[in-house]
């Protein structure tokens, strides 16, 4: 799995471009190219960005737990047609299109957030509120280490 972690914020330009983080770049597959799957949150004003073993593992979730042509699956595959393919450059640079830049608010500044298997992509000032409310909610959570199988 992809592993991305930590927070960036970076400037977008007036023709949408942004830069990547390179710490988010060195860990795309090499299988993908500078390729990158972009789709708007169906729960926050922001987007989730992965690669595309993850877009996999999405799709055989809604393969495993809907019925096909149910509303359910239909409703869940909306997700994977919101799903906008980005190509970074050598430098990075990559356009953020204007319908998804709409959805989450942001105009001249990004926030890169480190989501495990997925990052999201914030207006900064939406990210601060959101990043207070996950606090407060992580407090009464506990962590648990993943179990090792026998022999491992």
């Amino acid at each position: 799995m992809t592993l991305f972690t930590g927070t960036y914020e970076g400037k977008v330009d007036q023709k949408g471009r942004v830069s990547l983080p390179v710490v988010f770049r060195d860990r795309m597959p090499e299988a993908d190219g500078r390729n990158f799957f972009i789709v708007p949150s169906p729960q926050r004003p922001c987007l989730e960005a992965f690669d595309s073993a993850f877009m996999e593992k999405i799709v055989a979730g809604i393969q495993q737990q809907t019925d096909i042509f149910s509303d359910e699956e239909e409703a869940l595959t909306h997700y994977v047609s919101g799903a906008h393919t980005a190509q970074f450059d050598a430098t990075g640079r990559f356009v953020l299109p204007a319908p998804l830049a709409q959805h989450a608010s942001i105009a001249d500044r990004a926030v890169f957030v480190g989501m495990m298997g997925r990052f999201q992509i914030w207006e900064p000032a939406l990210y601060a509120s959101n990043a207070q409310f996950k606090r407060e909610r992580a407090k009464d959570l506990t962590l648990r280490p993943a179990r090792q199988e026998a022999g491992v």
